[in-house]
């Protein structure tokens, strides 16, 4: 069975995809630049964990998150 995306439910393609760190449930997120492919999530920083952590669509509006985050920002929760 073909993994579908959490947020918008259509297929995953295998390449572009990330897990939710909330939820953990897979969504479409492009690994490279001017790839053609919708994002239904976004990234932030976590300053516990020192890197990078991905979130849903779904997550990002139930946390209040309002939108793309960038490198330098980060939730807390």
């Amino acid at each position: 069975m073909d993994q579908v995306c959490c947020v918008c439910g259509e297929a995953l393609n295998g390449e572009n995809v990330s897990r939710c760190r909330f939820c953990g449930g897979s969504f479409h997120m492009a690994w490279s630049t001017g790839a053609n492919i919708k994002e239904c999530g976004s990234y932030f920083f976590h300053p516990e964990s020192c890197g990078l952590n991905f979130i849903c669509r779904l997550c990002e509006s139930s946390l209040g998150t309002g939108g793309p985050q960038s490198p330098n920002q980060f939730i807390t929760s």
